[in-house]
């Protein structure tokens, strides 16, 4: 079996749209997974954080979607070690889940991204193995122009951005309903290279062959790693369980102290929820560390409207997917 082999240090996921210029599918850009930003050493420059895929598919003339990560879809990484062995092979898993409502006129269609990433130097590293390159697990390599700050990093894009090629079954998931999932091998560096994160963004196309102003649905999350036997244990070496407070205070006339701890490193959920199961307010969807942290919900939903007065819960969405709640009671 024949395999392409390219070198990379942090696992970034990114699943793109379809970019549309002159009407032929362009497909992801490099450098818009939304990656950390990474501080090095002069003379070595540090990296800014990574844009991410709203900077061209943005809200259509009804401001939908409101904002990156709608709670109608998700987006999951699978496979990835919570240790590493170094020169070890672990199969990764891109899994994209987007419920359209209504469903678009036109096929939709998915994409893919992934990058990996090194902690400490905040280039990539270990090597992507691309097998069979039977679609829908069909691949290439993207990478920054030379004069980037970007320029030692490496992206994998999902095949067949051609209109000839997409069919349901093809590399962009072409008319499929989703969920949809890609698998690409990744093998870890020879050597302990400390930790490595692994990030991922999705965008869920309505087919219409437009980017600003389509209304596509963009979703993020990220993952880590660390080697096994390594020293540089996620949350600077302590051992934490998954553990969601009971609201401070409880009833709360507004604003409602929430504290939780996490297990493993990865996207963390902290989310409102009225009694019917809707959506309120987001209060925390991004990447955390193993470990202890506090936030606090304002009492407002995500419109920025004060919240009626009622029972509610809070739910932590743990990286390793564990799902707990705590009931609050709001009461002005």
């Amino acid at each position: 079996m024949r395999h392409t082999i390219v070198r990379a240090a942090v696992v970034c996921v990114l699943v793109l749209g379809v970019t549309r210029a002159f009407a032929i599918p362009t497909g992801a850009v490099a450098t818009r997974t939304g990656a950390l930003g990474f501080a090095n050493t002069p003379p070595k420059p540090s990296e800014a954080a990574e844009l991410n895929c709203t900077v061209c598919h943005t809200p259509n003339g009804s401001g939908i979607p409101s904002g990156i990560n709608d709670p109608s879809g998700s987006l999951t990484l699978l496979g990835v070690p919570h240790t590493y062995t170094p020169g070890a092979t672990y199969l990764i898993t891109v899994h994209l889940q987007h419920t359209w409502n209504p469903v678009p006129p036109d096929p939709l269609r998915w994409g893919f991204q992934l990058q990996a990433i090194q902690a400490n130097t905040g280039d990539s590293a270990g090597i992507w193995q691309f097998g069979a390159n039977v679609p829908p697990d069909s691949f290439k390599i993207v990478k920054p122009t030379g004069s980037s700050v970007y320029k030692n990093r490496r992206y994998v894009d999902q095949a067949g951005w051609t209109i000839n090629v997409e069919h349901p079954g093809g590399p962009t998931h072409y008319g499929e309903v989703g969920p949809v999932e890609w698998h690409v091998n990744w093998q870890a560096p020879p050597g302990d290279s400390g930790k490595i994160y692994f990030f991922a963004a999705g965008n869920s196309t309505n087919g219409d062959d437009q980017c600003n102003g389509s209304g596509d649905f963009v979703f993020t999350t990220m993952d880590s790693s660390v080697a096994s036997g390594s020293t540089a244990v996620p949350g600077g070496g302590a051992r934490f369980l998954t553990v969601l407070d009971a609201p401070i205070p409880n009833p709360a006339r507004g604003r409602a102290d929430l504290g939780f701890s996490i297990e493993h490193g990865g996207v963390v959920d902290l989310s409102i929820f009225d009694l019917s199961g809707r959506r309120v307010a987001t209060v925390l969807h991004e990447f955390r560390d193993a470990g202890r942290y506090r936030a606090e919900w304002s009492g407002r939903t995500d419109r920025g409207l004060l919240a009626r007065n009622g029972v509610y819960f809070v739910r932590l969405t743990s990286p390793d997917h564990q799902l707990i709640s705590e009931k609050l009671t709001l009461s002005r």
